[in-house]
């Protein structure tokens, strides 16, 4: 399985969600599952840097948010901060890849295939997928699936071109679940507007605990506010109105950047530029069973020399 990198356009919804469902990443293959990750501290070695990418990302991936991917060092140590606190960029590899353009950053280490054993420190690519109809939204606990980052050139990956220091999405080896506690630290890059009439991130660490909050805050908050318009097919230009004032805590964002963007009790905000899933089946958007699982992209997991374990998620402008 490949997995091709994200790109999304802002126009009418429907016509937003049709390019991010035909441009997102590929389908994968199932794996052995795994409800915790064992990690093999590294005291000699510390994890494999990354860095910038040459050209402009959401980061996964320009008046769209500055998001040219800074160069950054994977910590030795992390550690989990209690409530939201705004922190520097993420690693290159925690961003999604614009514009026919790869990720740039030092290869994942080989993941084991057997689902007990160790995870290397360094930096993967992680990304989760809706729950099933019959089955219930995850509220304290995250499943993903794994896959290592791979030099591009390598057989059966997919990379836009080969270009000597960017690697691309190698095959998935292992399904991960994972509880959202205090020992889980997570990173957002959420939506925010630059004082230069720009889309910019903001950057956001917390505990899996915060996390799960927001992510349920989010969910319920459209399950009450935006669901029901998305039902009734409200026209596009509609939702400038309504959300002229803020409402569930969703309002209008800056510059056009989407439709909407939701601002929880903490944290940063979360841009949608779309409003549900695109479904195939029956050429429009529909409602999801966890909106949060479609705007707060899952990019990546982060194995510091340490054993701590960082989950990273990218929820601002898409160009």
């Amino acid at each position: 399985m490949n997995t091709r990198p994200n790109r999304l356009l802002v126009a009418a919804v429907a016509a937003v969600s049709l390019f991010a469902a035909a441009c997102g990443d590929d389908a994968a293959p199932r794996a052995d599952s795994s409800s915790a990750i064992t990690t093999v501290p590294d005291a000699t070695e510390a994890p494999p840097s990354t860095e910038a990418a040459s050209t402009t990302e959401p980061a996964p991936e320009t008046t769209a948010a500055d998001t040219t991917t800074p160069a950054t060092e994977a910590p030795t140590t992390t550690a989990a901060p209690a409530g939201w606190t705004s922190v520097g960029p993420m690693p290159s590899l925690a961003y999604l890849p614009c514009c026919a353009s790869n990720y740039v950053g030092e290869p994942s280490p080989a993941i084991p295939a057997d689902p007990a054993a160790a995870l290397t420190p360094g930096i993967y690519r992680a990304f989760r997928e809706q729950p099933a109809a019959a089955e219930p939204v995850e509220t304290d606990t995250i499943t993903f699936s794994l896959a290592p980052f791979v030099p591009c050139g390598t057989p059966d990956v997919y990379c836009e071109e080969f270009v000597d220091g960017e690697v691309g999405v190698g095959d998935v080896v292992r399904q991960v679940t994972l509880p959202l506690d205090a020992d889980i630290r997570v990173v957002v890059g959420g939506f925010d507007c630059g004082a230069d009439s720009s889309y910019a991130i903001d950057h956001q660490a917390a505990t899996g605990v915060e996390l799960a909050t927001l992510q349920a805050e989010l969910d319920a908050s459209y399950a009450e506010v935006v669901a029901p318009l998305v039902e009734a097919d409200t026209p596009f230009d509609d939702y400038a109105s309504i959300f002229a004032e803020p409402l569930g805590g969703f309002t209008v964002p800056c510059l056009g950047a989407g439709v909407l963007q939701f601002q929880g009790s903490a944290g940063p905000a979360i841009l949608l530029q779309v409003l549900g899933v695109y479904d195939d089946a029956v050429g429009s958007v529909v409602i999801p069973p966890s909106i949060s699982i479609a705007v707060m992209y899952m990019t990546a997991l982060e194995v510091a020399d340490d054993g701590s374990l960082t989950l990273y998620f990218y929820a601002g402008f898409l160009s």
